[in-house]
């Protein structure tokens, strides 16, 4: 009767926990996860890295098994599971059923299909560097620099089939993004962040799953893949400050480049001109987008934009490498006259 009467209380109890993810928790934690990941990148891989360094670890066992899906081609991911000797599955690859607990996904840019989803016993999650549901998509960092964010952060969401970046959100923390950020800085930022946060949620798994929510139907916004043509500088339509974002986020992704005559030119380096009066220095008036003007002081090429001015410190040319402002003047503006020395406002 006292045992019956004990079953009685405690049966209800446990089905409040399990469905709060408390019982589960404790169920499947004290052993760690089977988990799976997928990434290429090296936002990825420091993600990559949290996993297998807690995996390793004695304390605080989060990870137990560790296996790594990601692309043919050699990256960073790839490299990293080599030398750790983490297995690794090369995609496509299908998951056998009831072999993990979860997926974790970080920069991959493939979907999942929903079998391999369902595969896992809670599914996939996936760390997004952007405060979802803006900066949807394959550049959310990108796109956070061309926009003049003052703020991002990073979302873990739930893995959803068919579809990237739409799934509930089980984790969301904001960061503001430094002044004078580039690409390749704020990733460094970002994947830490990540890193950290995709085992805070792996901790406390059916917990954040129990409490995770929808992404607001407003502020959405979609980060679009970068290609190589977005790196062209259209001086017409392009502003100082367009194109010292440009120079900003596509760092590491896509080159800036312009067109002196028929000659394809990369734009290295962009530096601050900020201070000087080019309508002192600029005696030819007016001066139409694309003029370029040799500071030989600075040793700086001043570009005429849409609503100012730009300075370009470094350049590339085909053939012959990266060259400084001041051979470039010497190669090549010194030998026009000052009124032929533009750069194409156009790609024709």
């Amino acid at each position: 009767m006292l045992r019956s009467a004990i079953r009685a209380k405690v049966k209800p109890l446990l089905y409040k926990f399990k469905r709060r993810g408390l019982c589960s928790r404790f169920l499947d934690t004290q052993k760690g996860w089977k988990v799976v990941f997928y990434g290429t990148d090296n936002l990825s891989e420091e993600v990559l890295k949290a996993l297998h360094a807690n995996r390793i670890s004695s304390n605080n066992k989060i990870v137990k098994e560790l296996d790594v899906v990601c692309i043919k081609l050699d990256c960073a991911v790839r490299q990293y599971a080599t030398t750790n000797n983490i297995p690794i599955h090369t995609w496509p690859y299908h998951l056998p059923p009831n072999t993990y607990d979860v997926g974790v996904v970080a920069s991959f840019g493939h979907l999942i299909p929903s079998d391999c989803i369902r595969a896992c016993k809670y599914g996939m999650i996936n760390a997004h560097p952007s405060l979802l549901p803006r900066w949807r998509g394959a550049a959310p960092i990108v796109h956070t620099i061309l926009g003049g964010d003052i703020e991002t952060g990073v979302t873990i969401t739930q893995v959803s089939p068919n579809k990237f970046d739409v799934g509930k959100i089980l984790l969301q923390e904001k960061y503001k993004v430094p002044v004078g950020s580039s690409s390749k800085t704020l990733t460094d930022e970002m994947s830490k962040i990540a890193a950290a946060m995709i085992m805070k949620t792996l901790e406390k798994l059916p917990f954040y799953i129990d409490s995770s929510y929808p992404q607001p139907k407003e502020g959405m916004t979609y980060a679009r893949k970068v290609k190589p043509e977005n790196g062209f500088l259209d001086w017409e339509k392009d502003t100082a400050l367009t194109i010292e974002r440009k120079y900003r986020a596509y760092d590491g992704f896509v080159d800036l480049y312009t067109f002196w005559k028929d000659m394809k030119i990369l734009i290295i380096e962009i530096v601050n001109i900020e201070g000087v009066n080019m309508d002192v220095l600029v005696t030819q008036s007016p001066v139409s987008p694309g003029f370029c003007y040799f500071h030989k002081r600075r040793k700086v090429i001043f570009v005429k934009c849409q609503d100012g001015w730009c300075g370009v410190k470094t350049l590339k040319i085909p053939k012959t490498g990266t060259i400084s402002a001041q051979d470039f003047y010497n190669g090549f503006m010194s030998k026009v006259k000052e009124n032929q020395c533009y750069f194409a406002v156009n790609k024709k």
